[in-house]
């Protein structure tokens, strides 16, 4: 017998290896549901949540040691589905909103983020909506863009999130690639309209001018609708600059990928819910706004409590505050929870030069 021929039964052993391995793998998954079932009915007559992050977290970072062949991120990926999947069962679904159509950076921020099972994501046609519907608890979650490390901060998000009742409960960090998307018969040399957000469209500029320079350029109200009307159009003239996973989402092909003039382009997306994150590991970030007295040295005094308690301020910034004529709200994020003890005393302390503050939330920071 030929090498190939036994390096194809060898094959063809293994997989049936695997499939043995598979059924075992869904029969115990299928008996953990079971249990999983039993936990939820105990809990509805215990009246306890559903959800509770803290023991999953246990069970994530017990099975992490186990691992001899699969890296720990690995592990927690396929745990958070596995966990994710059993509250389905319970019939606990998280409902997760974010700002529409399907394809968006902010899309793909909330499926980073968050467990496919168990979670349903819904769309939003503005920010606003977003908020409201956590406010009045049709959803668990939003997630929304407060940060890009080229624009700057979203400025109506920060507004929403000064004036609103909710708590920011974590952050996910996209590095934002543009890639140039038509049809699948199409090619680049066929492009003669370029579909897309001002944004991305700016963000490409350079590489426009030197590969596409007679391209007519059209707007659209987000990368993903750019994608969508291609799609629609259905003429390989026509071409979106959006996300790969946009292009997944509606069948279409990536003809030039990282078309993006500058790689150093990161946008953060903030988790905001109507209740605290209350299960933090690892190192946390608070973030605060506040609003000074109108004394010389005022947020200086502010700036120096923190100096003097060795607290590391990870961004301050000011904005003009809607409430009163020539006043300025700072908002600053910091390393260290909220409920420290040593935080307390730091937050207790700003009153000397503050005439308002308000906490936005405590969180784990963006590994």
């Amino acid at each position: 017998m030929d090498k190939k021929n036994i390096n194809n039964n060898k094959l063809e052993d293994y997989r049936k290896e695997i499939n043995e391995i598979d059924n075992k793998l869904i029969e115990l998954l299928n008996k953990r549901g079971s249990i999983v079932q039993k936990i939820g009915n105990v809990k509805l007559e215990l009246k306890m949540e559903t959800h509770q992050p803290k023991r999953e977290n246990e069970i994530i970072e017990r099975i992490k040691k186990k691992s001899t062949m699969l890296k720990p991120m690995s592990i927690e990926a396929i745990w958070k589905e596995i966990i994710s999947a059993s509250k389905l069962i319970q019939g606990f679904v998280d409902k997760v909103g974010f700002l529409g159509p399907k394809g968006t950076f902010t899309h793909q921020a909330a499926l980073e983020y968050f467990p496919k099972a168990g979670t349903e994501f819904i769309t939003f046609n503005n920010n606003l909506e977003i908020f409201e519907n956590i406010e009045k608890e049709i959803i668990d979650f939003g997630v929304i863009p407060i940060e890009n490390s080229l624009q700057g901060t979203v400025r109506e998000n920060l507004d929403l999130l000064i004036e609103k009742d909710l708590f920011i409960y974590g952050e996910i960090e996209l590095r934002i690639i543009q890639n140039l998307i038509s049809l699948n018969n199409s090619d680049i040399s066929k492009i003669q309209n370029i579909i897309s957000h001002p944004q991305a469209i700016a963000q490409t500029r350079n590489w426009l001018k030197i590969n596409l320079p007679k391209a007519k350029l059209i707007n659209a109200s987000s990368t993903a609708e750019a994608v969508r009307r291609v799609n629609e159009l259905n003429d390989g003239t026509y071409a979106a600059i959006g996300t790969e996973f946009s292009s997944k989402l509606y069948g279409l092909k990536v003809l030039n990928s990282r078309i993006e003039d500058d790689p150093s382009n990161y946008t953060r997306f903030l988790i905001i819910s109507k209740k605290e994150n209350e299960h933090k590991e690892g190192k946390i970030k608070t973030s605060i706004v506040f609003v000074t007295k109108h004394i010389p040295g005022a947020l200086y005094g502010v700036l120096k409590i923190f100096a003097d308690t060795n607290i590391n301020l990870s961004k301050i910034e000011s904005r003009p505050r809607r409430k009163g004529r020539w006043e300025y709200i700072f908002l600053m994020d910091f390393e260290g929870d909220k409920d420290d003890p040593i935080v307390k005393k730091v937050i207790e302390k700003m009153n000397e030069n503050v005439i308002w503050y308000k906490i936005l939330g405590s969180y784990p920071l963006i590994k």
